[in-house]
């Protein structure tokens, strides 16, 4: 399936997603197919978005990453739940920003990988969604024979559907830290 140009990735999901509907309507006939239909709609998109995210971090695109978030949007780390002091990015420019020294500053000598897992909805209403998702981040410089593990954790996205499509709100990123049994 990863052969597939774009298009042909999104046309099979969507396939497997009426297929789904389908199913959902023959197992509760009550339910409304249309309003069914525009959660998997909306699902997809989120998940497409998400991914962009990946890519265009691990690109160094910083204009397209920052476009991934509302012009309000935030984000944000906290190991083990507690707010990394100074770590607190809000607003479109200011995410950019963010970007573009990251990508031209300390990660200009390596290649990073945001490899994403387990997307789970926790809410999914209309017009706004939080979802989360595992995270391994790999980087690799010049000197390495192999990518090193630089971090994991789970990402906490609060979603807002715009006239653009869906961005995040608030991007969390609660990294890994294990104190032991």
């Amino acid at each position: 399936m990863f052969f597939l140009n774009r298009p042909a990735r999104v046309s099979r999901l969507v396939g497997v997603g009426v297929l789904v509907l389908g199913v959902l309507s023959w197992l509760a006939p009550g339910r409304a197919v249309a309003q069914d239909l525009g959660a998997l709609q909306d699902r997809l998109a989120i998940a497409e978005q998400l991914a962009q995210y990946s890519y265009r971090w691990d690109s160094k695109d910083s204009e397209g990453f920052a476009d991934l978030f509302t012009v309000d949007g935030a984000m944000d780390r906290r190991p083990g739940g507690t707010l990394v002091t100074g770590s607190r990015v809000v607003g479109h420019q200011a995410i950019l920003e963010y970007a573009r020294t990251s990508h031209q500053g300390r990660l200009a000598d390596r290649q990073t990988r945001h490899h994403f897992s387990a997307l789970v909805f926790l809410e999914l209403t209309a017009d706004s969604a939080v979802t989360e998702n595992m995270a391994l981040i790999t980087h690799q410089t010049a000197g390495d024979n192999a990518a090193f593990i630089s971090a994991s954790g789970i990402y906490r996205n609060t979603w807002k559907k715009t006239p653009q499509g869906w961005k995040i709100a608030e991007r969390i990123l609660f990294t890994d830290r294990f104190g032991g049994p």
